[in-house]
Parts: C-alpha cells; sequence; structure tokens
C-alpha cells in the first residue's frame, strides 16, 4: 500500500459477494503489512470512515462487504512466513489461498485439517468465519487447530494471541468476522496424512430418514469425513432423499501407492469432462436447465445416476474430495442474472428431523424448493460466535430472482423462526438475510454481550464495521455492550457463558414437536428484501466477476480474510452403493 493512498482516500469500487446477490462500492486498500492496517486504521479516522476486511471473495452474501467505506483486500499479504515440516506447524499471511497452502506442504505429508468446499477460501477468511468441513463432527471448525495469530487492533497495536495469553480474545476473535481487529499472521497445526488419497465409500438413501440413520452410523463408525447431499424436489416417501458420502484416511503404511500418491499432479482437479469438453464450458450447458422444472430434472438425473455407480470403498485424492464444487469453474453464473443467496442453519439433534423435513416441505408448498442441498453432522466448540451444535447443518442454495425476491426473504426469515424456536444457530459467511432478532434469540444476550463489550474495549470508536454488522446488529452493538459490561461488573472473571445450552433450548421450545408435524407455514415476522440502493445497482463489470471466477469457482462462501468466510458447503461425488453392500463394505 503506497504512500500516496496512505494519505488520500481512495475511489469508489464496485464489489459483490460470491453469490452475486449482494453488491457495494466500496474504497479499496491492499495492505501488504501489518504498518499498512495501522494506516488504514488512521485514514478511518481522518475521515470519519469504518474499516472492513476482503479475502479471495468467497462469502456468498455481504459479510465481506462495507458499503461506502473503506475495504481491506489481502490478496498482496499471501506469504507463508515459516514452516516446520518435522511439528507440522506453519504460520502464514491471511490472504493465503487454501489453495496455495496443501500445494506448498502436501509434499511433506501434511494437509489442511479443516477445508471448506472450495480451495480458493483465504486463511485470514477461514479463520475469521472458523470456518467447518465434511469433518467437523470429528476435528471440530477450524479455530480448534489454531496455535495462535497476530491481530491488529484499531488503536495501532499488534498483539500477539494464544489460547493461553488472552482465551478471551483469542476464543472471540477466530469466528469473530473481523470485528474485533485485523489478522496480520496466523499460526497453524497442520494434518500429518500418510497418504495422498482418502478410501472413500458412498451410501444412497431414498428418504429423510435413511439419510439420518446413515449420518449416526457413520459417526458410530468414526469416519474422518461425512458430509451428504439432498434433492429437494420429490415429496411423499422419497422426501429427505439423498447420498452421502464418508471417508477415511490411509493408515501408515496401507496405501500401496505410497509417495506418490502426493503428486500435485495427482491432486489437481481435472479441467476437461470426458476428457474432451472443457469444464469450463459446463455452466452454459446447464444454463437452460435454470430454472425450476430443469432443476427437477438435473436432481433427479443425478439421484437415478448413482443407482447404477459404483457402490464399493475406492480411493480418491484429498483435493478431489474436498474441493468438489471447483470441478466446473463459473459455475455460479447459471443463477445470473440475479444470482443466488445460500441460507444455512445448525440444529441440535433431537431436533433435526422434524425441522428439515418441515423445511423441505416449506420450500415445496411454496414453490421454492433449494437447487442445492448440502448435510453434514457437528460438534459444539468454545468459540464465542459458534454456529456449531451437536447436530447437524443444512445448507440451502437458491436463485434471486426480481418475481421471488419478497417470497425467498420471507421464506428464509420464516426458516429463521423455526431455526431459533428449535434451539440453533446461523452461519454469517453463508448468509444475506437473517435478522439481529433471530441471531440474538440463537446466540442469547450473555455471549453477545461479552462480544460486543470486548469490541467496545478494542474498538471504543467503532471503526471495525462492515456491510453485515450493520444489517444484522445495527443499533443492537451498543445495547449489547452495556449488557455485557453490566454483567462483568456483576459477576467474577471467568469463561463466557455458551450460548445457548440443549436444555435452555429445549425449555424455550416446548411445544415444538407439535408445530412441526403441523403443515401451516409457521408465523414470523418477515423482512422485506432491501431495496436497491445506487451501490448495488452499481454491480463490478462482466469483466472483473470474470476474472473472480476464473481464479477458481466454489460455492462456498468466500474466503475473506477477517470478515468473510468460508461456504463450506459441500456437495458430494457421483457414486452410488446398495444397501446390502454398504452394511458389507462399511464393516
Amino acid at each position: 500500500m503506497s504512500q500516496e493512498v496512505t494519505t488520500s482516500l481512495v475511489e469508489l469500487e464496485g464489489r459483490q459477494g460470491w453469490g452475486m446477490a449482494n453488491q457495494a462500492l466500496c474504497r479499496v486498500l491492499y495492505p501488504e503489512h501489518a504498518e499498512d492496517v495501522k494506516a488504514a486504521f488512521a485514514i478511518a479516522r481522518e475521515h470519519g470512515l469504518t474499516v472492513h476486511c476482503w479475502g479471495n471473495g468467497r462469502s456468498y452474501g455481504d459479510a465481506a462487504l462495507n458499503e461506502g467505506n473503506l475495504l481491506l483486500d489481502f490478496s498482496r499479504m499471501n506469504r507463508i512466513l515459516d514452516w516446520d515440516k518435522d511439528s507440522g506447524v506453519v504460520k502464514a499471511q491471511p490472504g493465503i489461498t487454501l489453495n496455495k497452502l496443501w500445494e506448498t506442504l502436501l509434499g511433506d505429508g501434511y494437509w489442511v485439517p479443516v477445508v471448506t468446499g472450495t480451495q480458493f477460501t483465504t486463511l485470514g477468511g477461514v479463520v475469521a468465519a472458523n470456518a467447518h468441513g465434511k469433518n467437523n463432527h470429528k476435528y471440530g471448525p477450524f479455530g480448534d487447530h489454531i496455535l495462535a495469530f497476530e491481530l491488529v487492533s484499531p488503536d495501532g497495536e499488534l498483539r500477539e494471541v494464544t489460547r493461553d495469553s488472552d482465551p478471551e480474545l483469542f476464543h472471540a476473535a477466530i469466528g469473530g468476522f473481523g470485528w474485533l481487529g485485523v489478522f496480520v499472521s496466523i499460526t497453524l497445526q497442520m494434518k500429518k496424512v500418510h497418504s495422498g488419497r482418502l478410501k472413500v465409500l458412498p451410501l444412497l438413501e431414498e428418504d429423510l430418514e435413511g439419510m439420518f440413520r446413515t449420518f449416526e452410523r457413520c459417526n458410530a463408525e468414526d469416519w474422518d469425513y461425512v458430509v451428504g447431499w439432498i434433492d429437494a424436489f420429490p415429496g411423499g416417501s422419497a422426501l429427505g432423499r439423498g447420498q452421502i458420502h464418508a471417508a477415511r484416511y490411509y493408515e501408515e503404511g496401507e496405501d500401496p501407492e505410497g509417495q506418490s500418491s502426493f503428486a500435485l499432479d495427482r491432486q489437481h482437479l481435472p479441467d476437461r469432462f470426458f476428457l474432451v469438453i472443457p469444464k469450463a464450458w459446463l455452466w452454459r450447458f446447464a444454463k437452460p436447465f435454470a430454472h425450476r422444472w430443469g432443476m427437477r430434472l438435473i436432481n433427479l438425473a443425478r439421484f437415478l445416476w448413482m443407482k447404477v455407480g459404483d457402490n464399493e470403498v475406492h480411493p480418491q485424492e484429498h483435493a478431489r474430495f474436498n474441493f468438489l464444487l471447483d470441478y466446473v469453474p463459473n459455475w455460479k453464473w447459471i443463477y445470473k442474472p440475479g444470482g443466488l443467496i445460500q441460507f444455512q442453519f445448525f440444529l441440535p439433534k433431537d431436533k433435526a428431523r422434524g425441522v428439515i423435513r418441515r423445511a423441505l416441505e416449506m420450500g415445496q408448498e411454496r414453490k421454492l424448493e433449494s437447487w442445492l442441498v448440502v448435510m453434514k453432522r457437528h460438534r459444539p466448540d468454545p468459540f464465542w460466535l459458534s454456529h456449531a451444535v451437536d447436530g447437524y447443518s443444512f445448507a440451502m442454495d437458491f436463485p434471486v430472482t426480481d418475481k421471488n425476491r419478497q417470497a425467498l426473504w420471507e421464506l428464509t426469515q420464516d426458516y429463521g423462526e423455526m431455526v431459533v424456536k428449535a434451539g440453533g444457530r446461523f452461519y454469517f459467511a453463508k448468509d444475506a438475510t437473517v435478522s439481529g432478532n433471530h441471531v440474538r434469540r440463537s446466540l442469547g444476550d450473555g455471549i453477545l454481550g461479552r462480544f460486543f463489550a470486548l469490541k467496545k474495549k478494542l474498538d471504543p470508536q467503532g471503526l471495525l464495521m462492515g456491510s453485515q454488522l450493520r444489517r444484522v446488529f445495527g443499533d443492537m452493538v451498543e445495547e449489547l455492550a452495556a449488557i455485557g459490561e453490566r454483567d462483568a461488573a456483576a459477576e467474577p472473571p471467568g469463561e463466557p457463558t455458551a450460548p445457548m445450552s440443549e436444555a435452555e433450548a429445549e425449555a424455550e421450545v416446548a411445544g415444538l414437536p407439535t408445530e412441526l408435524r403441523d403443515t401451516k407455514q409457521p408465523t414470523s415476522p418477515t423482512l422485506a428484501p432491501p431495496e436497491a440502493t445506487a451501490a448495488e445497482e452499481a454491480a463490478p463489470s462482466e469483466a472483473s466477476v470474470d476474472d473472480e471466477a476464473s481464479s477458481g469457482e466454489g460455492a462456498e462462501d468466500g474466503a475473506l480474510v477477517e470478515a468473510t468466510a468460508t461456504s463450506e458447503d459441500e456437495a458430494a461425488s457421483d457414486e452410488v452403493s446398495s444397501t446390502d453392500d454398504k452394511e458389507e463394505v462399511a464393516k
């Protein structure tokens, strides 16, 4: 970031969320060092602006936008600073992508411990979002593998933080979306692997109950990865049908291909379909099917294809298993011109069946079925703004059009009300519509008060704020900070309370099973879609969008440094199994 930039205000530049449904005009700066971040805070004070962060633009909604204000683009802070191949500990800058990280370190026998559904998220983005992957049920979120980070706070102080040195800031900043400070380095414990491949088992299920049974069986059998794809269109006895993929690491010496399996040319995703058709063309072939009946047909074809596919355990490279949404570059363009939003919620395991069943039914009743649905198993974690619970996540992609926008926003608000009543959570990295009311009831004033009181302490002028924070919390920030300060004065220092226990959730949701069996739409306040602003109308040019997507397309939440996060929503690959073979192979 040049001296000229630090002393004059830059012009507005169009940026958009990965889903293309959220746009903003931002004043973009490109820091290269921690000192540049400090200079950005000085610019913000001088001009009465706020500061937010952008990694690689892979967050679906407005998590990495900052309308009319400063946006720090970390694409120039993308280096590995230190690597110890004996311990597997790496220190890197926040703008490095997961792609560059695994490509550099896999030859030494290490894999990124938690990855999003696209490899083009950034390290800072996945830490800011505390991203999860297909292995959350066993390995937890990304934050569980962070050893330390360096963070610049608005007062210009460079803070070196570990779990022991400052447990409050450690557990609040990870998953804090850049609202407490800006990461400038992250120290990560990589995962030791003994092969460049995984053992993968596809499992087909004919209905939602079968999906849940298989998820729990895979969890009990200690599979390292488990992810499910669901067809949102069929009802009746086929409601919730889909496929699960479970995968395990190879033990030392188990893979007969040994060291050769780590070769990068084996990990890279193929760029042609049937060795002939460039995959970059495939979105054009799918575009004519980009409507409700077309997607019904595509989902049906996929399910039938799975029925005749391979149903055995088979080896698959780490990158090819984990980054399935990078297989077809630019695939999100089938959602043009309106783009897409994703709505992802997390539910306690004892409430998940009823809520997910009702969510699928509601989409069908309103003719707003999701075009892509992904389901995962999760475990709780100690991070303050955690989205995870002991249960399941359900992620749904929806096209946005002028015709369906109002109804779609209302549907997500009704989903939100149902999730809150079930003791569930939300994930800011995927979000474009969740209301502050639902977030506050989900996490609770206790943990939100602690978080915003800490923010007020680190950022008394409120310099760290982006579009999503304004939309979700708005005027609640000061109120919640006051609650946190009051609670801190009344109680002795200690660990922050959990957002909401399952017992508390059960108490709040007494009578929920009856509601979920009701076919009526749940009553809830609706959030009218935001009116298009001048900034929203000024979307980035087609060329800039093309450049962004061509760098590697994934459907996961955009990797934003500090404030973005990562989709981590992933679809499964296209293999199949029969019921008899599943039981035998899994044993």
